[in-house]
């Protein structure tokens, strides 16, 4: 089968040309901070890499023949020709999507392509989610007629959650079906290696891999992130950017803040100023931006545990066999936590708790136990509904060992 995936699976460049055999460019190598803000425009949201790529991971394709590629800009490309142009290279589309429906959210150009293409090339949508409690009326038209014409027309229209399913079904989008978030299906017998055991043993010499809103003062959720760093304060910690680093200005221009070959910023340089602005004693190990979802996982691989306030950062985590903690503060966390069992709590709750009891309480042997069995039912139910429209999920349903 030959399938075009629409969505950030990479964050290169798409070459604009059409010739055969090209593919695009990564971001050119830089030495400082400022130098990432392109790569980061490829894809906005860092978690978009571990979300977007995921389909592609885990469905059985043509790979010589299949492709990434957006919608909307093949649409700017061959108008009214879209849907022929499609239907002689590819079989089915797979639409992976994420909290797009929302009050905040425009989608034009998806919907104009997915109009233009018609029923040329079947498809299917993956890992849609809702955010907020929004009135379908008051949502932009692009966003409502979207959801008219995954709910018609998508030969599978999966959420990410029950709250999304149940949104949907009570605004007559009858056809969503809760299935969770493909990205939590491409390495399963990583997720069932998970284990509480060494975090026991380690106590406050863990190892904690971070996210959050470390940002200036007036910085989008500043409050959080003070809150995130007095906690870990006694931790051996390191820290994965989101874009919150483009705020800190003086610093993004400077040579050497940044290290494109370990992914790793200036650790001095970054935690004196954060401590600075936060008046928190920051001393985090390593300060993380990923451009590609490898890099991301291993070095995952070298901590003990992920506490953050970024999902997919915890899935990176949960891809590398090591277990996570997410810091919720909305739905869609929430929902994503409360579908796959996995251990939730707010911002406030481990600055008071500390991040040792935390730990003890939320990752011990019935909690992983818990983990595992929900995570097996979602596994067999994502793979059972593929089946049924003869896709294939190439990944193996492991053995249920605790």
């Amino acid at each position: 089968m030959r399938i075009l995936f629409h969505g950030p699976g990479t964050s290169s460049y798409l070459p604009e040309i059409r010739l055969p055999s090209t593919s695009g460019l990564g971001h050119p190598a830089t030495e400082n901070l400022i130098g990432l803000r392109a790569t980061h425009n490829l894809t906005s949201n860092r978690g978009n890499l571990i979300h977007g790529e995921a389909p592609s991971r885990i469905l059985e394709c043509d790979r010589r023949r299949s492709a990434f590629a957006n919608l909307g800009a093949l649409h700017r490309q061959f108008g009214d020709r879209i849907g022929e142009v499609l239907s002689q290279r590819f079989d089915l589309l797979v639409l992976s999507a994420a909290n797009f429906i929302s009050v905040t959210k425009e989608l034009i150009r998806l919907r104009d392509a997915l109009n233009a293409i018609g029923d040329s090339v079947p498809f299917i949508v993956l890992g849609a989610g809702l955010q907020g409690q929004p009135e379908l009326s008051q949502m932009h038209p692009s966003v409502q007629e979207v959801l008219d014409i995954y709910n018609r027309r998508a030969l599978i229209f999966a959420v990410r959650g029950y709250e999304t399913e149940a949104w949907l079904h009570k605004n007559g989008f009858a056809n969503a079906r809760a299935l969770g978030c493909p990205s939590m299906f491409v390495f399963p017998s990583s997720i069932m290696s998970l284990s509480h055991k060494t975090l026991v043993m380690k106590g406050e010499q863990a190892d904690v891999m971070t996210a959050g809103y470390l940002t200036v003062k007036g910085g989008r959720n500043y409050n959080r992130g003070v809150k995130l760093a007095k906690a870990l304060k006694d931790m051996r910690s390191s820290y994965v950017f989101q874009d919150e680093f483009f705020a800190y200005e003086g610093l993004l221009k400077k040579k050497g803040s940044f290290n494109d070959a370990t992914c790793r910023a200036d650790r001095d340089l970054l935690n004196e100023f954060l401590s600075r602005e936060t008046g928190v004693s920051v001393n985090m190990q390593n300060y993380y931006y990923f451009s590609e979802t490898s890099a991301w996982r291993q070095a995952a691989l070298a901590h003990d545990v992920y506490i953050g306030d970024r999902f997919h950062g915890g899935i990176a985590a949960l891809q590398a066999g090591r277990p996570g903690i997410f810091l919720c503060h909305d739905n869609r966390v929430a929902e994503m936590t409360d579908f796959y069992s996995l251990p939730r709590l707010t911002t406030d709750e481990l600055l008071s708790e500390g991040v040792v009891n935390v730990i003890a309480s939320r990752l011990n042997a019935d909690t992983i136990k818990r983990l595992k069995e929900t995570y097996l039912k979602r596994l067999v139910d994502f793979k059972n509904v593929m089946s049924k429209h003869n896709l294939r999920v190439l990944v193996p349903t492991p053995d249920l060992k605790i």
